[in-house]
């Protein structure tokens, strides 16, 4: 049984979080890049649900347990443009699709935008600021 860590000083326990916070931003973009991959490979194999999980486990060299839990994440957030959004799973997978392009990770803020003119049609999907949605700093005061 291991023992418990007790800081001797301030600075010791400082690094010591510092370290952890470095260690697990680490771990998250990892996690978001290989959740960049994984929608683009599902839309262009027809999202296939049985076996797919091992198979993609192994090519990019992780747990089935992990690649289980990125799965239900992407499923759930295909499954909410479907559901609450009233979309066909065809033009959820166009908005996946551009996701995947722009390197957008679906949890980050992102709108879409559709125009169909004179038989011409358009997806755009773009990254939300903070300006974008509706967020207005207050004017600076100056100190006289």
């Amino acid at each position: 049984m291991s023992q418990k860590w007790i800081p001797k000083t301030l600075d010791e326990a400082c690094k010591r979080a510092a370290g952890r916070r470095r260690y697990h931003a680490k771990r998250r973009r990892m996690r978001d890049k290989r959740q960049l991959l994984i929608p683009g490979i599902l839309v262009e194999l027809n999202w296939p649900h049985y076996g797919i999980g091992r198979v993609l486990a192994k090519a990019l060299c992780v747990d089935p347990a992990t690649i289980s839990r990125d799965l239900k994440y992407i499923r759930k957030y295909r499954a909410s443009l479907i559901v609450k959004q009233e979309l066909s799973e065809k033009f959820a997978d166009a908005i996946i699709r551009r996701l995947v392009a722009a390197r957008i990770h679906p949890r980050r803020p992102h709108s879409w935008t559709y125009k169909y003119i004179e038989g011409v049609s358009s997806l755009t999907v773009r990254r939300n600021y903070i300006y974008a949605r509706g967020f207005h700093r207050a004017p600076r005061q100056e100190n006289r």
